[in-house]
């Protein structure tokens, strides 16, 4: 048996590319596991252990290309008795067994089915893969927890990694001009005073031709150039009075240039510039979902088990992808009350079936807590489909007046039998309702996650709802 356990920190379906690639080869294996995992299995206990996705020896092999020596040869086996040259022989026939593995012989070795085991962060991944809340709209946030980082200029002080170099050497350039640049003017006006002197001395000095703009550096530089070469002409012919002068003008020169030197190249503290960020509110979409189940006498253990995984599905989902989504829980037989998680789950109480208490409860508690102006409203009823004849234009006329207020309502009918007088009533609403009122008809549990997925596909670009959902072998009757 082959058995591969990851045992990496980080061996998630989100940061493994390995594992990723892998769930997208296999995927048809890995869909019926999930399957089969929530048919038999409470969603509960794959949350908790993961599950175990066995993949066929023969879907795993590898395509390879072989070369042969090419033309005619000829082998000798030793110890080859039963047959000689030229003898034809007859394929192989299949099985063999000796152990449920492919490629068993008759000492019963072979090898087993490759065993893939997902975590249960991985089993939700593909359950919720690609799904999204319907028609999810931006609505006003009073107060927003999540922030995200922004650019808010630059400071003074801050970590490495927000060091920025540019704007740093632009400060160290600023700072060097405004220290160094009144050195570099002084040392420029004694320069060329000690041109003059020197010029001077072979009589009256020209003015130089004026010039476009100059660095003072390049000024300096030139200067420097032209009392090097007056030097060498003209200090023969000067006085005692203008040499004094001349190394009067030196000392001033060299105590700048000392000044100059104590000038930092770099100043950390000054210079220095980092990348700043403030946090900031991120406006997110508010939305709630109402869940409303049947729990009267006619919704027998299993139909109410259907329906309880198909409410974990959307809880887990709701929790997973969207902060801002309350879920509100609304229980029903012949009165409606909201009640808490897990009542709402695991309560035993029972009776009669009047669907439109529990419409109403939800019609109350939207006009008392979650105006349609704030909050994107869902909907999600899991019923038998049993109701009193008389209640279902109630019905009607009670969803006539939620749906124009909803971004979406998901109605599924859990029943093995043929389709319920609320089925009937709700395919009226349905068909005027198309682009926010879904239906689905359950009859066996394995088709919960399958309906789960087609409720909340995302539907880019998708006018009208999807006919009838139903995931029954012969539709609804």
């Amino acid at each position: 048996m082959t058995v591969v356990n990851d045992t990496r920190r980080d061996s998630t379906v989100d940061n493994t590319g390995s594992r990723r690639k892998f769930m997208d080869r296999y995927r048809g294996q890995i869909r019926k596991a999930v399957e089969r995992a929530i048919e038999n299995t409470d969603i509960e206990n794959i949350g908790s252990e993961g599950i175990d996705v066995v993949i066929p020896k023969r879907d795993i092999s590898e395509p390879s290309i072989h070369h042969g020596k090419g033309g005619v040869t000829d082998r000798v086996l030793p110890g080859n008795k039963e047959y000689y040259a030229g003898d034809r022989l007859g394929r192989p026939k299949g099985g063999g067994g000796g152990g449920n593995g492919s490629g068993a012989g008759q000492d019963g070795g072979g090898e087993d089915d490759f065993i893939y085991q997902m975590s249960a962060e991985e089993v939700e991944n593909f359950i919720f893969q690609d799904l999204e809340l319907p028609n999810m709209t931006k609505r006003a946030v009073t107060e927003s927890k999540q922030t995200k980082p922004k650019r808010s200029g630059h400071s003074s002080s801050g970590t490495e990694q927000d060091r920025d170099f540019v704007r740093s050497k632009k400060e160290k350039l600023k700072r060097m001009v405004a220290s160094i640049g009144p050195m570099n003017e002084k040392i420029l006006v004694l320069l060329q005073e000690k041109r003059d002197i020197l010029a001077n001395a072979t009589g009256p000095s020209m003015p130089e031709p004026k010039k476009g703009w100059v660095p003072r550096k390049i000024q300096i530089r030139n200067l420097m150039a032209s009392i090097e070469i007056l030097m060498d002409q003209n200090w023969g012919l000067l006085n005692d009075a203008s040499k004094a002068r001349l190394d009067a003008l030196d000392d001033e020169i060299e105590a700048i240039e000392k000044r100059k030197t104590l000038v930092p190249v770099f100043n950390e503290t000054t210079d220095s510039r980092y990348r700043n960020r403030v946090q900031k509110p991120v406006p997110i979409s508010k939305a709630v979902m109402f869940c409303v189940m049947d729990v009267s006498g006619s919704m027998d253990q299993e139909t109410k088990n259907n329906a309880k995984l198909f409410y974990s599905l959307l809880y887990r989902f709701l929790k997973r992808h969207y902060e801002k989504t309350e879920v509100v829980f609304i229980r029903h037989h012949t009165e409606a009350d909201e009640v808490d998680e897990q009542t709402f789950f695991y309560d035993r109480t029972t009776g009669g079936t009047i669907v439109s208490t529990a419409l109403e409860k939800m019609k109350e508690v939207m006009q008392e807590r979650y105006p349609e102006a704030e909050w994107n409203i869902y909907g999600a009823q899991a019923s038998d489909g049993d109701n009193w004849d008389s209640d279902n234009p109630k019905c009607d006329k009670l969803l006539r007046e939620i749906l124009p207020k909803v971004q979406g309502y998901f109605y599924t009918e859990i029943t093995k039998g043929p389709s319920q007088s609320l089925w009937r009533t709700y395919e009226k609403l349905a068909a005027q309702f198309q682009d926010r009122f879904w239906m689905a008809n359950i009859k066996e549990r394995r088709q919960v996650a399958t309906v789960f997925r087609e409720f909340f596909k995302k539907r880019v670009g998708e006018t009208t709802a999807p006919s009838s959902l139903a995931y029954t072998p012969s539709g609804p009757n």
